[in-house]
C-alpha cells in the first residue's frame, strides 16, 4: 500500500495548473493537515478486492480533487474564518480565487478520470458531486431551524456520504467488480458514521483536534444529531434555547442528557452494517481496522 506522503505527493503533482495562484491555494488546503482519508479508502477497497493500486491511484487522487474544491466552496459560502486551525483559504486569497481554483479542481478531477478511469467511474463520481451539491443547499435553506430527522440524514448522507460512496465504489469498480453500486451505497453509510462522530466532537471535542471552535457548528444555526435525537425529551425547552441563541446552554444541555453518547452509539451501528457487508465479501481485516480508525478518529 502507497504512503500517506506518497498520496499528497501525487496529489500536488497531477493538480499542474498554468496559473500559479490556482497552485498555491490548493497547496494550501492540501497541506495543511488533512489526512488524505478518501484517495486512502479508495486506495484500500481497490487493493481489499485485489486490484492494481497504481492503476486506481489518479482515480483516487480525483476524488480528494472533489473533496479540496467543495471545501473551498463551502468556506466561501459559509464565510469561514478558519479551516484544520489555520485561516481559511477565502480569508487569505479571497473568494473569487477560491471559487475559480474549486472550478479548476472540479474540472481536473473529470480530467483525471476521463484520461485513467471509465464511463462507468465518470458516472459514480458525477452522481457524488450533484449529490454533494444538493445536500450543501439543503444545509443552507435549513440554518437557524429546528430540523427533523430525515432533513438531517438526507444532508450528511449527500454532503459527506455521497463521496465516501464513491470513494468505495470507485475502488471496488477498479478492482474488477461488477456490484460497485452496492459499495456505493455502502460506503454512504460509512460516510454517514464519520459525520455522526463529527458532529457529536462539536458538542464535546477539543478545539485542537476539531481545528474549529468547539460549538461552532450550533453557533452557525446547524442542527445537528446530538441535538435532534433529544427532542422527545427537551420539548418545548428546545425551541426557546435554540431560537434564543443561547447556544452554550443547549450544549450543556446536549451534553448532560447524553445526546452526544447516543449519537456515537448511532455511529458505532452505522458503520457495524459497512463491516457486515466487507466481512459477508471476504474482504480483509486491515481494510475493516482502517474503517474503524477512520470513523471513530483513532488515527
Amino acid at each position: 500500500m502507497l504512503s500517506a506522503q506518497h498520496i499528497k505527493e501525487k496529489i500536488l503533482h497531477y493538480l499542474d495548473p498554468e496559473v500559479r495562484e490556482v497552485l498555491d491555494i490548493g497547496r494550501y488546503l492540501i497541506t495543511s493537515g488533512g489526512k488524505g482519508i478518501r484517495p486512502l479508502l479508495t486506495l484500500m477497497v481497490c487493493d481489499a478486492l485485489g486490484g492494481d493500486v497504481e492503476k486506481v491511484l489518479p482515480l483516487a487522487v480525483g476524488i480528494e480533487y472533489v473533496h479540496v474544491a467543495s471545501l473551498l466552496h463551502d468556506d466561501v459560502v459559509d464565510g469561514a474564518q478558519t479551516r484544520r486551525g489555520k485561516k481559511s483559504a477565502n480569508v487569505l486569497f479571497g473568494n473569487q480565487a477560491c471559487i475559480l481554483t474549486g472550478d479548476y479542481m472540479y474540472a481536473k478531477a473529470l480530467s483525471l478520470y476521463a484520461r485513467y478511469g471509465n464511463l462507468q467511474s465518470v458516472e459514480v463520481l458525477s452522481d457524488a458531486v450533484m449529490k454533494m451539491s444538493q445536500g450543501q443547499l439543503v444545509e443552507l435553506r435549513s440554518l437557524g431551524q429546528l430540523i427533523d430527522m430525515g432533513t438531517y440524514i438526507k444532508i450528511i448522507d449527500y454532503k459527506t456520504g455521497a463521496l465516501f460512496g464513491a470513494c468505495m465504489a470507485v475502488g471496488a469498480l477498479m478492482a474488477g467488480r461488477r456490484d460497485y453500486w452496492d459499495f456505493y451505497r455502502v460506503g454512504i453509510l460509512a460516510g454517514r458514521a464519520f459525520q455522526l462522530v463529527d458532529d457529536a466532537l462539536d458538542y464535546s471535542g477539543q478545539e485542537e483536534r476539531l481545528g474549529k471552535p468547539v460549538g461552532s457548528d450550533l453557533a452557525e444555526g446547524k442542527c445537528t444529531y446530538p441535538l435532534i435525537c433529544l427532542y422527545p425529551i427537551l420539548g418545548d425547552e428546545v425551541k426557546a434555547l435554540f431560537y434564543e441563541g443561547r447556544h452554550d446552554e443547549l450544549r450543556r444541555k446536549v451534553l448532560e442528557l447524553g445526546g452526544v453518547d447516543t449519537t456515537v452509539r448511532r455511529a458505532q451501528e452505522e458503520l457495524d452494517k459497512v463491516l457486515d457487508f466487507l466481512q459477508g465479501l471476504g474482504v480483509g481485516e486491515q481494510l475493516r481496522e482502517i474503517l474503524v480508525k477512520l470513523v471513530q478518529r483513532e488515527s
